[in-house]
């Protein structure tokens, strides 16, 4: 049996979803039957009836006798134990779902055990392994939960430092396309749209009517409507990066227009208002937590680092390319550089870093 039968199988199956933060690989069960979508979260009234120790799932026919660990049958206390410590909300449905496939689960495993294939060193390595896996899961649940209850005075220091993050705008928006709609409408040069942005930036400022300059920019390119200009409820991060700063203009004042490959943009600050901590609590305490889980695992990231022998392993290779995709052609060998001269990057060149970002889980032992 695969060492990730007893994740994939319970969870990705029964669950249909990660069983912690991160999301597991969805695969194909073993056994098939595909879930149920989980509907219900309350157990039905019935199941006051059930006590402790009456069983909840029953093998029928799995083991004659529980010699060597073979299960006939779960009870209540055991079943909630489990799903507890594997997903604490599991539905009523996801309940049923774990409950059919852990079921299965426990048969193939009697049957391993009949056959004494716990004794298989392989068995022994694989379980090793999969601990570690398991370990590394659980860890992310123990800082996941320390982080996710930041203090009243974390949240209020997150909310004073960062204080722009929680302005609510009403702007204007004038968008001028610069890729023709229409068949015998003439794409404008680089300079000629430039210069066309240019003036509709000063008339705006000047006093006109946004709405008119806005239905001017789309018949221009031969489109018959327009936006409207006016957008709400807009906050740092819900336009393009590079238009961020249009959140520190003024009431009343018109941006710089801002160009991409299809258009140009100029806005207008309409109004202002600082979010209330109150409303925003929820949204800062999962940037609070997001925050801790990213420094703590980048910390344990940094606290060792894998050195492998080259003899055995021989020497690290570059990333191949995907399957399909044409090598890059030979470059031409630069002269080189004059004394003293900083070196000239090649056209079209664009510079490379290694990245510093974490991976998402710490390494497995």
């Amino acid at each position: 049996m695969r060492i990730q039968t007893l994740i994939i199988l319970t969870l990705s199956c029964a669950l249909g979803g990660p069983a912690f933060a991160q999301d597991a690989a969805s695969a194909p069960s073993p056994l098939g039957h595909a879930p149920k979508p989980a509907t219900t979260t309350a157990l039905p009234p019935s199941a006051a009836n059930v006590g402790p120790n009456d069983p909840v799932l029953t093998l029928s026919g799995a083991c004659k006798s529980e010699a060597n660990g073979c299960v006939s049958s779960i009870s209540r206390e055991q079943f909630e134990k489990l799903t507890t410590a594997i997903k604490p909300d599991m539905t009523t449905d996801q309940k049923r779902n774990f409950a059919t496939q852990y079921g299965k689960l426990l048969v193939f495993a009697d049957q391993a055990r009949a056959l004494g294939l716990e004794n298989d060193p392989n068995f022994q390595q694989i379980l090793q392994f999969a601990r570690n896996q398991i370990l590394v899961e659980v860890l992310n649940k123990h800082y996941s939960e320390e982080y996710s209850h930041p203090s009243e005075q974390q949240i209020q220091d997150y909310y004073n430092q960062n204080s722009r993050k929680f302005i609510d705008a009403t702007l204007q928006r004038i968008i001028i396309p610069s890729e023709p709609a229409a068949s015998d409408v003439k794409k404008p040069t680089a300079e000629d749209q430039k210069a066309y942005v240019e003036k509709l930036q000063q008339q705006w400022v000047g006093g006109a009517d946004p709405a008119t300059l806005q239905k001017d920019a789309m018949t221009r390119m031969g489109l018959s409507s327009s936006p409207d200009v006016n957008i709400t409820n807009q906050r740092p991060g819900t336009l393009a990066p590079d238009q961020d700063s249009v959140f520190d203009l003024k009431p009343g004042e018109i941006s710089k227009p801002f160009f991409d490959a299809g258009a140009a943009y100029i806005y207008k600050m309409v109004s202002v208002k600082q979010q209330p901590l109150n409303d925003v609590k929820a949204q800062i305490s999962k940037s609070l937590h997001d925050q801790a889980m990213r420094e703590r695992i980048q910390q344990l990231n940094e606290s060792a680092k894998p050195v492998l022998n080259e003899a055995y392993f021989g020497p690290e290779k570059a990333p191949g390319l995907p399957p399909g995709f044409p090598a890059p052609a030979q470059q031409p060998a630069s002269p080189p550089a004059q004394s003293g001269a900083a070196p000239t990057a090649q056209p079209g060149a664009a510079p490379t870093a290694q990245s510093s970002a974490p991976p998402s889980t710490p390494p497995q032992r």
